[in-house]
């Protein structure tokens, strides 16, 4: 008797342990399931990387990719706000605003991104989420996507600054001259974060008030001079493989600290006919979840 009360105390103790929020961990690619990340920055002179007139910011959004792509495979679609000037984010956004000054305000860039490369030799085993403002993504061999692992760095740097430490969904700054790795317009010494230090020819950041699409890239196959997979992120409405007006996934975030995402909801007819390509999408999830 004694020993199934210990038994069920400890089974207790793990399902609080689980179920408690993961502080100063933001999950990056290495989990197989990294976090929904929006990136803000500023450059205020000719480089990004000199001077005192630049500025990045990391706002955990609080989902996981997986959690993102299983919304994409549901009736509301992935959809939803939030307000950069209150809680955990408001002390990082307010910090990046007054620095900028309000005459420069519509200067300052953002972009969302997600990682995960737990599974790079296998197809379909590096993933990774990014807006880009382009109807069409470029050339992209396997090789520069399974590369874009090194952002990492920029996420594991971040990790114990700002929020980050105390909230589940928090936010940091950064400035050229802070911690290596911080700031968004230095990763790896002088590197910028906006096309993936280099690993893609898209600058995946638009001035505020830009409506972006977001993007799906993997990799097709396990040879790494083949084409990676680069699927636009949505519900293709009027089926033609083009992104076009009120289709398809949308991120924007305005000058008032408002970001957001907006899918449209296609009619039941239209589900019908998506079902088997949705089904691509939800063996990638089960396979990353095990389930």
């Amino acid at each position: 008797m004694k020993m199934n009360f210990k038994l069920k105390a400890l089974a207790v103790a793990a399902i609080m342990a689980a179920s408690a929020p993961a502080f100063a961990a933001i999950d990056g690619g290495v989990t197989g399931n990294g976090e929904l990340l929006l990136n803000v920055r500023y450059y205020g002179g000719d480089s990004a990387t000199t001077g005192g007139d630049d500025i990045s910011a990391l706002f955990d959004l609080g989902l996981k990719m997986n959690d993102v792509l299983a919304a994409n495979s549901s009736l509301t679609g992935l959809a939803g706000t939030w307000n950069l000037n209150s809680g955990a984010y408001g002390a990082s956004w307010n910090q990046l605003v007054n620095f900028v000054g309000a005459a420069n305000i519509g200067k300052i860039e953002f972009n969302v991104i997600a990682l995960d490369d737990t599974d790079r030799n296998l197809a379909g085993g590096s993933r990774y989420l990014m807006t880009g403002n382009v109807n069409s993504w470029p050339s992209q061999g396997n090789t520069n996507v399974k590369t874009m692992n090194i952002m990492e760095a920029y996420i594991d740097a971040n990790n114990s600054r700002g929020t980050h430490a105390t909230d589940a969904n928090g936010a940091s700054v950064a400035m050229p001259t802070d911690a290596p790795n911080t700031f968004f317009g230095a990763i790896g010494g002088s590197t910028q974060g906006d096309n993936w230090m280099a690993k893609t020819t898209v600058d995946t950041t638009q001035v505020l008030g830009t409506e972006q699409n977001f993007w799906f890239l993997t990799t097709s196959s396990t040879s790494n001079l083949a084409q990676a997979t680069k699927t636009p992120f949505g519900v293709d409405l009027n089926h033609d493989g083009v992104i076009g007006a009120g289709e398809f996934t949308k991120i924007a975030l305005n000058e008032a600290g408002i970001l957001s995402i907006t899918s449209p909801v296609p009619e039941a007819d239209t589900w019908a006919m998506l079902l088997a390509g949705l089904g691509m999408l939800g063996a990638m999830v089960r396979r990353r979840t095990g389930v």
